[in-house]
């Protein structure tokens, strides 16, 4: 009974040593992916993750092939394993994989091989669209992206000749990665390979504000505010600190100059006539000296810090923030131990404590 399939021709010879199988192929074999491994002196990155987010519901290949005695037709065909697998294999495996240098993810977004025939002469086509990103601790930085595409002809009877063009074009895709690494791995911030802290103090006066200087001490002429209606204090100061960050790339290295500000504000501190004397104001200037403390202490943390590129801002930030409610809470811990002031051994106590952290910082 005629079923209306038309199987593949096969002939069997059967002998004493055992049975050989012949045959006339009607469907070509999936492409066999070799694995190449691409030269890459200086490189110290690896592929690590390697996302098929190609198109779904696509082939791989539409390929035209005429097997002995059969009429050419195009066939979809794959790479053998399965085109993400096999992609992924040699993409990962194409460069070496030192887990100890930086992680590249690739994400596929095009591979696909189309064909045209005419009179038994096939014409094809490779596209190939990459994306590459850099690994952070917060996600995924991308890169750059790669597109090309590869024409070849070749005779019906040879498919063969595909996988070399496409073992081409994606080991082409690894040495560009590697290209525009060094390229970019000297300019380019996001390549940035490591933090160099360095740290300096803002000194310059203005009208308004004194900033921290060890030769320019307080005096009662700065302090200016009007002294509010019925304060239960007879003097107040406000010092406080900041920073500016002020940021250069160069070879792979982020260099970060903190630029300390120590200061209090002439307008938000005042103080009444009658206690305008040296013991007074030297309770109001160990008020700005521990500040300077407390600012020496936040660049000692953060000179001990392992700052990485992609973690530095916030690890600055936050250390300042932890710092500022020190500075808050041992002003409170000093005026309460010294009465304002007006414990004069508690006074001294402070006073001595105070210069011996200053001389160690």
């Amino acid at each position: 009974m005629y079923s209306g399939v038309i199987k593949p021709l096969i002939f069997v010879f059967i002998s004493g040593f055992g049975s050989l199988v012949c045959f006339a192929q009607s469907v070509p074999d999936p492409i066999l992916l070799k694995q190449e491994k691409i030269s890459s002196p200086g490189w110290d990155y690896f592929i690590d993750k390697v996302i098929d987010d190609r198109a779904q519901g696509q082939s791989f290949a539409n390929i035209w092939y005429a097997g002995e005695g059969l009429k050419a037709r195009s066939y979809p065909i794959d790479i053998a394993g399965g085109s993400g697998n096999a992609l992924r294999e040699f993409l990962q495996g194409g460069l070496p994989r030192n887990t100890a240098g930086t992680a590249i993810n690739i994400r596929i977004l095009e591979c696909k091989i189309r064909e045209t025939n005419q009179d038994n002469t096939v014409s094809g086509q490779i596209l190939l669209k990459l994306q590459f990103e850099l690994q952070k601790n917060w996600g995924v930085q991308p890169l750059t992206t790669y597109s090309t595409s590869l024409k070849y002809a070749r005779s019906i009877q040879r498919p063969d000749r595909i996988e070399p063009a496409l073992r081409t074009m994606l080991g082409n895709s690894l040495k560009f990665i590697q290209e525009w690494v060094k390229k970019e791995s000297a300019t380019n911030i996001v390549l940035a390979r490591s933090v160099k802290l360095s740290f300096t103090d803002y000194q310059k006066q203005d009208p308004d504000t004194v900033y921290y200087q060890k030769s320019r001490p307080l005096n009662f002429n700065d302090f200016r505010a009007k002294v509010p209606q019925n304060s239960r204090y007879h003097a107040a100061i406000f010092p406080s600190f900041g920073y500016d960050m002020i940021q250069n790339f160069n070879n792979g290295i982020i260099q970060v100059q903190i630029d300390l500000k120590v200061y209090m504000v002439k307008s938000a501190s005042w103080a009444l006539q009658f206690i305008k004397n040296p013991y007074s104001l030297n309770h109001e200037q160990r008020h700005f000296d521990l500040v300077k403390v407390i600012a020496e202490r936040f660049k000692k943390k953060l000179a001990s810090e392992q700052l990485s590129p992609d973690n530095y801002e916030g690890i600055i930030n936050f250390e300042y923030l932890e710092f500022y409610r020190q500075m808050n809470q041992i002003q409170e811990k000093y005026d309460e131990e010294t009465g304002h002031g007006t414990n004069r051994i508690m006074q001294d106590v402070w006073n001595r404590r105070i210069d011996r952290d200053l001389k160690e910082l």
